[in-house]
């Protein structure tokens, strides 16, 4: 064979081989194509997880006993805009039924339903309707939540022994925890006990977060009556830094519900490990025996938690069980001489992780008349749910739901939408120097010689 044949049929077999590649990348594309209309499957890579469905919207669309008929104003655009929600929302629940109408070709109907501007939802349910403006998650299962709710409970927040107001919007105040709230269709009411005689019948709970002055003996009085007859209540006590208790006598009546709240604070050196202080210990073990621990996912960050403990046995008639626990490098810091002096170390005396952080007690004491359970759950750090620690981990979804399990809301118990954020990305002079030599001189260096080295050897053939 001389060699322009053998040219011909190397170009030949070039020519064959490139066919055959092709072929069998088109067909390798089209069965994938096929596979994924067949068996679709969403990937959703958002920090938040803004495109999957949370746990609260799921729990939402399966308690459903009638339709919901959801209406979308809006064009062409808007139905294709917001068309995978809506199909999630009926994947969620074949109860839930959706249709669109252009107000530019029924502005009758539109102008009938109050419709001011265009992509504005309706929602109707039992007879009652709801408005939504801005077509997320969130503010969708927000307004189903309100329309399947049977009235509103009233959620009292007691001040006047150091607590901040859920009405603060300051760092310490709790105005995102309220917004929460008001979202699960509840209603947030002040209550101070000193100007009350007992506690008002409204109060489906009281919530009582950072008091770090003494209660008045008519207070005590107020309260230990109130649990006793069934009622529920959510507390948060903040550790002290100088190991002085000024709230006593609500410790006393913790105490009598089993639940011991110690004078020490729990430092967790793993805290440094994720870029916070170690006196915001890393609630990382949930109680999956516990309604609240059962499906609970994520961690939650207390800053200035103590620990708590259970009275052993628990007394006659409750149920006590720990919640939540920190890592087993966490421990309480005894030592407040050293506290105010800014270290902190494990001595022998100390107590050692994990320490428990969270309890819940249900029950009715054996003196109790009352025909429904006292329900309670106590927290060893009061500000973890505040304004400036609620966008730590679950923070907030823990709080929510301890309310939820307290006034016997159970379906409320979940993990809720998250709105998406930016995210920033923060580097050092060294990670900045290694991405640049990597990205921009050392691979296409590479390329550049793998490039050169197959020209060469091309060359050759």
């Amino acid at each position: 064979m001389n060699a322009n044949q053998e040219q011909k049929s190397r170009k030949l077999s070039f020519g064959v081989n490139s066919v055959f590649i092709t072929v069998v990348v088109v067909s390798i594309i089209g069965l994938i194509n096929f596979l994924g209309k067949q068996y679709p499957k969403r990937l959703d890579l958002t920090k938040n997880k803004i495109h999957t469905f949370s746990d609260q919207t799921v729990k939402v669309m399966k308690g459903l006993k009638e339709p919901v008929e959801a209406t979308l104003y809006g064009d062409f655009g808007s139905r294709e805009k917001f068309r995978p929600i809506f199909e999630n929302y009926k994947k969620a629940s074949n109860l839930f039924k959706y249709q669109t109408v252009d107000p530019n070709k029924e502005p009758t109907r539109a102008k009938a339903a109050g419709i001011k501007k265009m992509d504005t939802l309706i929602l109707s349910y039992q007879g009652k309707t709801a408005k939504v403006e801005e077509i997320t998650e969130e503010k969708v299962t927000n307004e189903l939540i309100r329309l399947t709710k049977d009235g509103k409970p009233t959620i009292c927040s007691v001040i006047g022994h150091g607590e901040s107001s859920l009405s603060d919007n300051s760092a310490n105040g709790y105005s995102v925890a309220k917004k929460g709230l008001e979202d699960q269709s509840y209603l947030i009411k002040e209550l101070t006990l000193s100007q009350e005689a007992k506690i008002p019948a409204e109060c489906a709970a009281l919530v009582m977060m950072g008091a770090n002055k003494a209660l008045f003996p008519a207070e005590v009085k107020m309260l230990e009556t109130y649990l006793q007859e069934g009622g529920r209540m959510v507390v948060g006590l903040d550790a002290t830094l100088n190991g002085q208790d000024q709230n006593k006598e609500l410790k006393a009546i913790l105490e009598s519900y089993g639940v011991i709240t110690k004078s020490a604070l729990i430092v967790d050196p793993v805290s440094k490990m994720v870029g916070v202080d170690a006196t915001v210990p890393i609630m990382a073990t949930f109680n999956k025996d516990t309604a609240l621990g059962k499906d609970f996912q994520g961690q939650c960050y207390f800053p200035f938690s103590r620990p708590l403990e259970l009275v052993n046995p628990a007394p006659e008639g409750l149920k006590t069980n720990w919640v939540a626990k920190t890592t087993p490098n966490a421990f309480g810091e005894t030592d407040f001489s050293a506290l105010s002096k800014g270290s902190a170390k494990k001595d022998p005396i100390d107590p050692a992780g994990p320490l428990v952080s969270a309890i819940q007690v249900n029950g009715k004491k054996k003196d109790s008349k009352s025909p429904r359970e006292t329900r309670l759950v106590v927290f060893g750090s009061g500000q973890f749910p505040s304004n400036q620690f609620s966008r730590f981990g679950a923070n907030v979804d823990l709080f929510l739901n301890a309310i939820s399990w307290a006034v016997e809301d159970e379906s409320m118990i979940s993990i809720r939408a998250k709105e998406d954020e930016g995210s920033t990305l923060e580097l050092s002079q060294t990670q900045a120097i290694v991405i640049f030599w990597t990205c921009v001189i050392l691979i296409p260096l590479l390329i550049s010689v793998f490039g050169i080295v197959i020209w060469v050897r091309r060359k050759k053939l």
